[in-house]
């Protein structure tokens, strides 16, 4: 498949979607927004997942899925602008299904993007078991951080004012952590308008895989001990 690329011009008429606020504009504009960046979006989705299904098989493909919507949601939140500016990809489980699970993603935004690894859904309670997982497989997450970190992503989140027990030496600051994330954040629009940006994408989530995959396991161990049933598969 092959890739359209993100413009300026599309980024603009994103920016202009969102500043005028109007269906009229957007519905008029509607064909031009989705040619221009959702499906050069849904193209990323489709030829970086597949060369991710392997790192996780329950991983979904849908493009359509996994690309975000230009009219916002406006029911649950304070913000009530229509349209956004910025849209993302995902590349994870069923949001749905495995909510506590980890991700990788990338977004771009009029300004800048950016791209990284994290879960999904944190909660006091899994990030517990993440802490014990650096405990107790210290140095396959030393591996994981080393990996992840060679490409420039770091850890960001708010960190705990009172350490945690039982830190091993030198991982306070991802122990610590409040929200677990490794991010790239990146001024270089131009990269988005060819394949540079692919080749950045593939190369940097190949590198976060050793952590994708820590962050399952995690996941895994939280769900199976507390036998945590996401509200879409209860009966």
């Amino acid at each position: 498949m092959k890739f359209d690329g993100i413009t300026p011009e599309a980024r603009l008429l994103l920016s202009e979607n969102r500043f005028r606020d109007s269906k009229d504009f957007y519905d008029e504009n509607k064909e031009k927004i989705k040619q221009s960046a959702t499906i050069p979006m849904r193209q990323i989705a489709a030829i970086v997942s597949e060369k991710l299904a392997p790192i996780d098989p329950l991983m979904v493909t849908d493009p359509v899925k996994m690309v975000s919507r230009i009219r916002r949601d406006t029911r649950f939140t304070k913000d009530q602008h229509l349209y956004r500016e910025n849209m993302w990809v995902m590349f994870m489980r069923s949001k749905y299904d495995w909510p506590q699970y980890p991700c990788m993603w990338f977004e771009f935004t009029p300004q800048s993007y950016s791209l990284g690894v994290g879960l999904f859904m944190q909660t006091p309670a899994v990030l517990e078991y993440w802490r014990r997982a650096i405990r107790e497989n210290t140095d396959e997450f030393r591996k994981a951080v080393k990996s992840v970190e060679k490409t420039g992503a770091v850890i960001e989140g708010e960190q705990y004012k009172k350490p945690k027990d039982g830190c091993p030496k030198g991982l306070e600051k991802y122990y610590n952590c409040k929200s677990v994330y490794f991010i790239i954040n990146s001024l270089k629009l131009e990269d988005l308008e060819d394949e540079t940006i692919i080749n950045k994408l593939l190369d940097c989530y190949l590198s976060f895989a050793p952590m994708y995959k820590f962050m399952l396991g995690v996941s895994d161990r939280f769900t199976s001990e507390t036998g945590f049933v996401p509200y879409r598969r209860r009966k």
